[in-house]
């Protein structure tokens, strides 16, 4: 073993850990209850830590061979999808559930992968058996068990990373969840002691209605609590038991977060949005004063960005010591040159007087240039999407008729990273190939024809996304396996239609006509086709460099 790690006299003792196996199996029990809803979470995914690793200097390992953990998988929906995106990857999944690794292993049986282990374990149980690890995931977990597991998260990560491995860990923050932390309290205090989950879930978004409702009018106090019962009118159950109605929740700051993690060997990289670090993205006046107050550090300043954004929850990028000591934090435009990037933009029809052309993505965020080459690539790139380029492939097409392309190319470069430091632009380390919608033999991913055969509502692409699953895809999708050309696609179904005794419609109307029924569904496979490609899900018939 490598690097800094603690003395095996720091290591948890028996009855450190005995004192704590009581909680952790509450905790399982009530996963089994009310599994979490597993899916996929994108900001974690080694492609994009690889990513973060390489704008700071370092050298991540490789993702399609990395050996990845993740701790706290629950029925594998971030992890399954990694190891059937990288099957040279070698991934392993631990969770308390065992209702959840069992869902976890139904829908492996599915998919076929070799490369995956899914195991009912506690972290505290991980040894040097298990290791070493490239990647360290770990999210939704960190402030919801007990301060000795918590330990050993960043002891895992401390001690099982190479030495140029990367990890993310996810946790609530102060003082932002304070304010939650009021609805928290007051749902525990009305239900607690009800031991079935569904009546416990009821009891507590009743009563918390109720305060919304009756509550002193013009508090603050009453604005946290109508905020809060808003916001959770629209979540599902097993979050609001998870996430607020679990025995343990402890939040943290992020300075006692590194602070815990620097004590084990570890070191602090970035967050996971990169741009919530940057003072400016909060103003100028405002980027002013805060390097002023925090001595323009690091770590002070992240510390007084959450106080000034009330900031909940954070997904924290940790390194080795000695890695984080190694980070280039000066930031430029010329280390996103071996990332492949991409951005969901559009281009605003009207052109400002000055010539200027803006950018607009699906948040409102606007990139403005007046200069050719920029607009040129940012045309390309916004085309691409979903799939990635290289900033050499959009700097080469911008630049290919300038009479100074060094120039060009410098701006074409600070365009990309004003994107980047807006977050406008997603980055990984390694190229996102979608396949084409139009013609041929269309196929979808594996996952996602093995997903909607199965009845699943939802499943994840190729950028790592969760993507639901309407009735029509839930139909196409298993078809899709580069087998059949449109007619094909047709015939079956055509025939999946009428033996489900569905009704086929047009403009609300039933098409009868044989004729007319082919040309629907031909026009509703190309339109499905379409949206699949749209949204990541199909393979690339030909990688195209």
């Amino acid at each position: 073993m490598t690097g800094a790690t603690m003395p095996v006299s720091d290591t948890p003792g028996l009855a450190t850990l005995a004192a704590v196996a009581p909680a952790l199996a509450r905790t399982a029990a009530q996963y089994d209850q009310v599994p979490y809803l597993s899916h996929p979470f994108p900001l974690t995914q080694p492609a994009r830590l690889a990513a973060i690793a390489t704008l700071f200097g370092l050298q991540p390992p490789p993702v399609p061979t990395a050996r990845i953990l993740e701790i706290g998988c629950a029925a594998g929906g971030n992890i399954i999808p990694l190891a059937a995106r990288f099957p040279d990857a070698k991934c392993l999944g631990i969770d308390l559930s065992g209702v959840q690794i069992a869902q976890a292993h139904r829908r492996l049986a599915n998919l076929g992968l070799t490369n995956i282990e899914l195991r009912r374990q506690s972290v505290t149980e991980l040894g040097p058996g298990d290791g070493p690890f490239d990647y360290v995931i770990c999210h939704g977990v960190y402030s919801w068990v007990p301060a000795e597991v918590r330990t050993a998260i960043l002891r895992v990560c401390a001690e099982r990373l190479t030495d140029n491995g990367v990890a993310i860990v996810s946790y609530n923050v102060m003082p932002g969840w304070h304010m939650k932390r009021v609805v928290r309290d007051s749902m525990i205090a009305h239900a607690a002691h009800i031991p079935d989950p569904t009546r416990k879930i009821a009891e507590a978004r009743w009563f918390l209605e109720f305060l919304k409702d009756h509550a002193p009018k013009d508090t603050p106090y009453t604005t946290a609590l109508r905020d809060e019962a808003a916001f959770l009118a629209n979540q599902r159950d097993d979050y609001v038991l998870h996430e607020f109605l679990e025995e343990e929740n402890s939040p943290c700051t992020v300075t006692e977060f590194v602070t815990d993690a620097e004590k084990l060997g570890l070191g602090y990289l970035a967050d996971s949005e990169l741009q919530t670090m940057i003072a400016e993205t909060y103003g100028h006046n405002i980027a002013v004063t805060l390097r002023w107050i925090s001595g323009n550090r690091l770590l002070p300043l992240e510390q007084y960005i959450d106080i000034l954004t009330g900031r909940t929850f954070r997904q924290s990028v940790l390194v080795k010591a000695a890695a984080a000591a190694r980070a280039d934090r000066a930031l430029e435009p010329a280390r996103l040159r071996p990332l492949h990037v991409t951005a969901r933009l559009t281009a605003e029809s009207d052109v400002g007087e000055d010539g200027t052309r803006t950018f607009r993505d699906n948040k409102g965020r606007t990139l403005g240039t007046r200069n050719a080459a920029v607009g040129t690539a940012i045309e390309l790139l916004a085309a691409r999407y979903p799939a990635t380029a290289t900033p050499d492939e959009l700097v080469a097409a911008a630049t290919r008729w300038t009479a100074a392309p060094d120039a060009e190319a410098a701006l074409v470069m600070d365009a990309l990273f004003r994107l980047m430091n807006a977050g406008m632009l997603d980055y990984y380390s390694e190229p996102v190939h979608v396949g084409d919608a139009v013609g041929g033999r269309p196929q979808a991913i594996a996952i996602a024809r093995h997903d909607a055969a199965s009845g699943s509502a939802s499943t994840v692409n190729l950028r790592h996304e969760g993507i639901g699953i309407d009735p029509v895809a839930r139909i196409l999708l298993p078809l899709l396996d580069g087998t059949r050309d449109y007619e094909a696609l047709c015939e079956a179904v055509l025939a999946a239609i009428a033996e489900s005794g569905a009704e086929l419609k047009r403009d609300d109307q039933p098409v009868t006509d044989p004729g007319e029924r082919r040309r629907t569904v031909l026009e509703l496979i190309d339109m499905t086709v379409r949206n699949l490609r749209a949204v990541a899900l199909l393979e690339p018939q030909a990688v195209r460099i």
